[in-house]
């Protein structure tokens, strides 16, 4: 059976003093794009390199790639962030997605004087998107006035082509994420629960509303036995990380809670789902580890739960693409674009 869906992987490079970071992202992106992924999610977080300079590295390393870009409102206004999209797409001739974050790390959001509380992150957000949206398809100049953003006769560029306008992911799932979520975003993404609460929750709150989206990682090999074998190899968790991963249950982050409460009452569940990289503090998603018939059987359930967007990640070689692509191949595929 053919599954219509869209895959993006994760742009990974390298901080200062590990390793060469243009090679390493040049050899995500064309990795990506060989193995026929829709494109690559870019990173924001203060201590990671800047997304949209990542972004175009891997515009100008592919040919059709698309990049999935985190935006945080509080770091650019709108209007700067609409004109690196008109930007980059005028220059290479593609689309540009862009992934909506509010702030998980409460951290983070100290040290910029962040004052919002959760639910208005997500209500600025949703302005925020409106006021991108119309700079980039609006023929005349924007008269915006808001809550949180006022403009007059602001006029960037000529608008864009339907067809290069970016589709916007909305990442989120507390109440007001989803909110956010029907509201504007083409893909409302989250990391997800075992199938059946994630079908029963997330996917049902969003029944009839836009495109849904997961963020996994795969471990996935000739035999089960293999799977588990470099799973637990490469995430091994410790006493300090499992205090980090306790401390996580009172996160002010739905998501982040939920996979610490999975992650503190059990380690595999459905014998394929597992938390060990949340357990370890080695990766903030869930990991579906074994054989490469049972990964693609346990992401077939996620897709006829509705979801039709995957973005992976821990992938950062062509073995790691091998694999991937070793799973996807057993869902036929096809790309949606």
């Amino acid at each position: 059976m053919k599954h219509d869906f869209d895959v993006y992987a994760t742009a990974a490079t390298s901080r200062p003093g590990e390793g060469h970071g243009l090679s390493a992202l040049g050899e995500v992106s064309r990795n990506a794009e060989e193995h026929g992924f829709s494109g690559l999610l870019a990173f924001y977080n203060h201590r990671n390199l800047d997304p949209w300079l990542v972004a175009s590295t891997v515009m100008g390393c592919t040919e059709h790639l698309v990049p999935l870009v985190a935006a945080q409102p509080y770091a650019a206004p709108p209007f700067t962030v609409a004109q690196m999209i008109y930007t980059l797409t005028t220059l290479h001739g593609r689309r540009v997605d862009l992934n909506l974050i509010t702030g998980a790390a409460g951290a983070e959001l100290a040290q910029v004087g962040e004052t919002l509380d959760h639910d208005e992150r997500y209500r600025r957000a949703v302005e925020y998107v409106s006021v991108i949206r119309g700079l980039l398809s609006e023929p005349g100049p924007l008269h915006h006035e808001g809550g949180y953003y006022r403009y007059e006769g602001l006029r960037i560029n000529a608008p864009l082509a339907p067809s290069l306008m970016p589709r916007v992911f909305v990442a989120g799932s507390s109440p007001a994420g989803l909110e956010a979520a029907r509201a504007v975003a083409d893909v409302a993404i989250t990391h997800p629960e075992p199938v059946a609460g994630f079908a029963a929750d997330f996917a049902g709150a969003l029944a009839g509303g836009p495109r849904i989206g997961i963020r996994v990682g795969l471990v996935a090999r000739p035999t089960g036995a293999q799977a588990w074998a470099a799973a637990r190899e490469t995430y091994q968790d410790s006493r300090a990380s499992r205090l980090t991963t306790a401390v996580r249950r009172r996160t002010g982050s739905d998501w982040s809670r939920r996979l610490a409460v999975l992650a503190t009452e059990g380690d595999v569940y459905d014998d394929v789902y597992w938390t060990g990289a949340y357990r370890a503090d080695k990766g903030t998603l869930p990991l579906l580890v074994g054989d490469y018939e049972a990964v693609a059987d346990y992401l077939a359930r996620y897709l006829a739960a509705g979801v039709r967007v995957v973005l992976l990640g821990n992938m950062s070689t062509a073995e790691d693409f091998r694999h991937a692509d070793a799973v996807l191949s057993l869902l036929g595929r096809t790309r949606s674009g």
